[in-house]
């Protein structure tokens, strides 16, 4: 469960400075009883040394004064990113709205509505901050809203399913932004893509449904990780799944899986830690872990024995496509921005959220629930955006292929 805390001597420094003061000082004026100095002839040539005997080596000086002392030079001077005063003046008094790509009640709902107690901390100004749910199309038409119609002012932070950048790559219907574009403030939690299954279907492994015990999974529709994974492991694996779409959310996919509608389902890991935690403990768990997606299986009770899918992979071609699908899960729960939102603003937003996710009240409420905590930076997110947008266009086509 979350934590983390990141922070920051002088004493030597102070005994140096003194020393390149001392050695960087003008002379001291001479006494005004002291005869004046004799000046040095400026015209005459200097006399040669004897030639006879070998110039007398000048006598060694300590070895702090064998270089020249180094001009004293004006230290920089540490400037914010962002100029607070004038960021404070623009939010004082005015409400930022979270708009959530998801319905209420889901684990973005939740995330969403718990940063949105602390945040107003730590935005300077300390505006309100409220949260709007406006769900469809896997997060598309949140990201389209903040991405065209919106204010752009930076009143207005998206908070989408992070397969959205998946889709434009693909070229779904309806996208309408460009996912290179937003500003991104930071990303929720670090995980993987994995799929369970009710105990009782008598699959007992991954390796059984590769060799083709059909595992029926439910899915919200391509674009989400429920529909994305499963067919992931199809087309890179021929993993025998069936996906049955159409379930709104996987809270309800969950109550079709208790009531034998489907065999399993595929969701964020840190999801099945919170949501399934009952189910998979125990020596007599009613749910089991088949996989994980990524190059690595975590280290966690539940995922004993369970194979990270890249490890399955037979061909660089398979590994390179589950690798593509599992690069979002490292960005889960991004916040974003519209392109058009003032730098300073943006930046001032970065380390409000980021504050806010390292604050001890709201990793308390998290918990509390048993929410994983794991945050990117705004820099390291926009990177993993990068990275995914810039697939080549032969590995796309076989993407459009497995998650239209």
């Amino acid at each position: 469960m979350p934590s983390k805390k990141l922070l920051h001597g002088i004493v030597p420094a102070l005994a140096l400075a003194g020393l390149l003061m001392a050695a960087c000082a003008p002379a001291a004026a001479p006494s005004p009883t002291a005869a004046p100095a004799k000046p040095a002839p400026t015209t005459a040539p200097a006399k040669p040394a004897p030639t006879a005997a070998p110039a007398k080596p000048a006598p060694e000086k300590p070895a702090a004064t064998q270089a020249p002392a180094p001009k004293p030079t004006e230290p920089p001077v540490a400037r914010p990113a962002f100029d607070e005063q004038a960021v404070a003046e623009f939010y004082k008094g005015k409400t930022v709205r979270i708009i959530v790509g998801a319905g209420p009640g889901g684990s973005f709902d939740i995330y969403a509505r718990m940063v949105a107690k602390q945040l107003p901390r730590y935005i300077p100004g300390n505006p309100t901050v409220i949260v709007e749910n406006q769900p469809g199309a896997v997060s598309i038409l949140a990201a389209n809203a903040v991405y065209n119609t919106e204010r752009k002012d930076g009143t207005v932070i998206g908070y989408v399913v992070e397969n959205f950048i998946l889709q434009q790559v693909i070229g779904a219907p309806g996208v309408q932004f460009d996912a290179g574009k937003f500003q991104y403030l930071s990303s929720t939690v670090r995980t993987a893509g994995a799929c369970q299954t009710r105990t009782d279907t008598g699959i007992k492994s991954i390796q059984e449904v590769l060799e083709g015990k059909q595992l029926i999974v439910g899915s919200t529709g391509p674009g989400s990780l429920t529909n994305d994974v499963p067919a992931a492991l199809k087309a890179a694996l021929g993993a025998n799944i069936k996906i049955v779409p159409g379930y709104d959310g996987t809270a309800k996919m969950r109550l079709a899986l208790e009531a034998k509608e489907v065999d399993g389902l595929c969701s964020t890991f840190d999801e099945m830690v919170v949501f399934d935690r009952e189910k998979l403990e125990g020596s007599n768990p009613s749910r089991k872990v088949l996989v994980i997606m990524g190059a690595e299986t975590p280290n966690h009770p539940y995922l004993k024995g369970v194979p990270a899918v890249e490890t399955l992979a037979r061909t660089d071609e398979a590994r390179q496509l589950l690798r593509l699908v599992h690069a979002p899960a490292e960005m889960t729960k991004p916040w974003v921005v519209a392109p058009e939102v003032p730098k300073e603003r943006v930046e001032a937003l970065r380390k409000a959220v980021l504050g806010t996710l390292a604050d001890k009240e709201f990793l308390a409420d998290a918990d509390k629930g048993g929410w994983t905590v794991s945050p990117r930076s705004g820099e390291e997110v926009a990177q993993i955006a990068r990275s995914v947008l810039s697939t080549p266009p032969a590995t796309i086509e076989k993407l459009k292929a497995i998650l239209k």
